[in-house]
């Protein structure tokens, strides 16, 4: 033996002066050791991009002007307001209310919140994926979770659904380590976020359903004595829930009175796969390789396939009742347990088809992916069925306003103070004012409302009962509303007041889905 050959016999090169020393190592090298490192980092990045990317083109909706409403509150009123109409979110309003006391209340930063989160969720999808059938199909879950448009869509929105996501998706990765190797610590962490669930959303905690069908089919599987803390951890995290339920219940029928009760027809379930992903040839997609992955890997994919369709099928159920919670939205993180059983599927594909794959996924939700974001994209919720161009444009609105407004302007919304509050004109207008009224210039006041909803800690402002007390001496008012109609806007007392005190009608400006009326009172009058 030589001298060279015992030197060569003795070195032993590590690993990082192994890739620095080889001459073929490329930049692809290092990227695919991430990939096994922390095959997390790739879909959430995607998520974050798909997330940003255009956040503050779709104006707000009714829906998110009602959180700014609450989280812009001063913390009593917010718990006030939230204890009468809003307690089954309460723990992302408080959230919200943190979040903007520390970065403001903008469109795109208050979207930011739902879009981190939404992130987050990517990264336990993928992690997920990983310890039911390893690193590449983690990673594979992951892309296609970050690129169904549904995925997107929500991250953009100023509500709880990206939390609830994120808290759903993380209380299936804790259950999963729990099962894996059993501990106090480990039950207590997964009862602790089941518990943060339920104050995110109440209906989210379906997801307990898809757990407890998963951990049977695990037992019935591996016999894992383990599995029974599952039913003490899942009993206790719900527990925690339930005074949050209590309040809840005498709130619902205000809430989701809307909701129609499911039936069990082909419409049902084409309409609720379609609107659970937001593009009607994704769902198709998806479906197809759920189908194929149950096909080829039933053993690694039965238990996200348990959490993807029972809490479907138990709040259908439920539904069945006198208040139905079936809406799509309300079951979105079941989409991460779709996007897992389809990576693991396509896992079982050599490299070049499981891409080819996923890039079909990107390639038929791309069109629907730029749909979500026009700017009146938020109010179609029922895309992609019976989507349309029409919604109220609170920020063309509020824009005619600003041009134009003076100093001691008022101003009467509709819906504002009666029963068609819901339709949250007045804050919309308001939102959109404060970002566009000229220095120094003060914002209209609203007439005809007694007291105003943060002070009164509730959603909508307390209407006046004697017309004529709440209206002061503006020479000038502005009225908004969905129709050229001023009759259908006004209430009647209100109409009839107006009149009495002189005001005649300036000009009008019809924007996307609103008018905006400017009522001059006569001069005569003002004497």
């Amino acid at each position: 033996m030589t001298a060279t050959g015992s030197v060569g016999q003795r070195v032993r090169v590590t690993g990082h002066d192994a890739g620095a020393g080889l001459p073929g190592r490329t930049i692809f090298d290092g990227l695919a050791g991430l990939t096994a490192r922390a095959p997390w980092c790739w879909p959430t990045l995607l998520t974050l991009a798909f997330g940003f990317y255009q956040v503050g083109r779709p104006e707000l909706w009714r829906d998110e002007l009602a959180s700014w409403s609450f989280a812009t509150r001063p913390l009593p009123s917010l718990m006030a307001a939230a204890h009468r109409s809003g307690a089954t979110q309460l723990a992302y309003y408080l959230a919200l209310h943190v979040w903007i006391a520390a970065f403001g209340d903008s469109v795109d930063t208050m979207r930011a919140l739902s879009v981190l989160a939404m992130a987050a969720a990517a990264a336990c999808v993928t992690l997920i994926g990983r310890r039911l059938a390893g690193t590449r199909a983690g990673l594979i879950s992951g892309l296609v979770f970050a690129l169904v448009p549904s995925v997107s869509r929500f991250a953009q929105e100023v509500r709880f659904y990206a939390l609830a996501v994120f808290a759903a998706t993380l209380a299936t990765l804790l259950l999963l380590r729990a099962l894996d190797r059993p501990s106090a610590r480990r039950w207590v962490a997964y009862a602790l976020c089941l518990a943060l669930l339920g104050y995110i959303d109440v209906v989210a905690l379906s997801v307990v359903v898809g757990h407890a069908g998963g951990v049977a089919l695990r037992w019935r599987r591996d016999r894992d004595a383990g599995a029974a803390w599952f039913a003490p951890a899942a009993a206790a995290g719900l527990a925690a829930c339930l005074p949050l339920v209590v309040v809840g219940v005498t709130q619902q029928g205000g809430q989701i009175d809307w909701v129609p009760r499911p039936g069990l027809s082909f419409f049902t379930l084409s309409f609720f796969a379609r609107n659970l992903l937001y593009s009607t040839s994704v769902a198709a997609a998806l479906i197809v390789l759920a189908v194929l992955a149950l096909a080829a890997a039933w053993r690694e994919a039965a238990f996200m396939t348990a959490v993807a369709v029972l809490p479907v099928a138990a709040v259908w159920l439920i539904s069945e009742g006198p208040h139905s919670y079936f809406f799509p939205r309300y079951l979105l993180m079941t989409v991460a347990a779709w996007a897992v059983v389809v990576g693991i599927g396509l896992s079982r594909l050599n490299v070049r088809a499981a891409a080819a794959a996923v890039a079909v996924v990107a390639v038929l939700g791309a069109g629907d992916q730029q749909v979500v974001r026009e700017p009146g994209a938020h109010n179609w919720s029922t895309y992609p069925v019976g989507s349309g161009g029409y919604y109220p444009g609170f920020a063309e609105a509020a824009a005619v306003i600003a041009r134009q407004a003076r100093a001691g302007d008022g101003a009467v919304y509709q819906g504002d103070g009666n029963a068609a509050g819901w339709m949250m004109t007045g804050y919309g207008i308001q939102y959109y004012l404060s970002q566009d009224l000229r220095h120094g210039v003060p914002a209209p006041r609203e007439l005809f409302i007694a007291e105003p909803p943060a002070k009164a800690g509730v959603l909508y402002a307390r209407p006046c009962k004697q017309m004529a007390a709440c209206l002061g001496g503006e020479q000038r008012i502005w009225v908004v509303g969905d129709t050229r109609n001023l009759s259908k806007i006004l209430a009647p007392g209100q109409a009839a007041v107006l009149r009495q005190r002189g005001y005649r009608l300036s000009h009008a400006t019809d924007v996307p889905g609103l008018t905006v009326f400017l009522l001059v009172r006569d001069k005569a009058s003002a004497r």
